[in-house]
C-alpha cells in the first residue's frame, strides 16, 4: 500500500471507516444519537459560540476515541482470538478512554443546562 496517496483517497478511507463503525458498532451509533441530542440542546438553549465550540470539540474527541477503541479491539481480536489478560487490559483501557470523554460530555451538557436555567431565573 502506498502511504502517500492523494488526500481525496485518504478521505475516502476515513469515510469508509465511519460507515463501518456506524453499521457495525452499537456504541458508535449510540454516540451519534447523543451527538444529535446535544446539537438539539445547543440550539434549544441558544448556546453561545463558545459553548458550541467546546461541545463540538468534545464530541469530535469522543467519536475519535470510539473509532480508535474499535480499531484496537479489532486488532486485538485478530492477534489473540483467545482470552489473554494483556488483550483484556488493552480493551478495557480503550473503553476507559471512551468513558472518560463520555463523562466529560455529560458534565459539559449539565453545566450548559445549569447556566441556561440559572441565568434565566435571575
Amino acid at each position: 500500500m502506498n502511504k502517500n496517496q492523494p488526500i481525496w483517497r485518504r478521505a475516502r478511507y476515513g469515510l469508509h471507516g465511519l460507515g463501518i463503525a456506524a453499521r457495525e458498532e452499537a456504541s458508535f451509533r449510540a454516540e451519534l444519537w447523543a451527538l444529535s441530542g446535544t446539537v438539539v440542546v445547543l440550539i434549544w438553549v441558544h448556546a453561545s459560540l463558545m459553548w458550541w465550540g467546546m461541545a463540538l470539540l468534545l464530541m469530535a474527541m469522543l467519536m475519535a476515541a470510539e473509532l480508535l477503541n474499535t480499531a484496537l479491539e479489532s486488532l486485538a481480536d485478530l492477534v489473540s482470538p483467545e482470552f489473554h489478560p494483556l488483550v483484556a487490559r488493552a480493551k478495557d483501557c480503550g473503553a476507559a478512554a471512551v468513558f472518560v470523554l463520555s463523562s466529560a460530555g455529560v458534565i459539559l451538557l449539565l453545566l450548559l443546562l445549569w447556566q441556561h436555567f440559572h441565568s434565566s431565573s435571575g
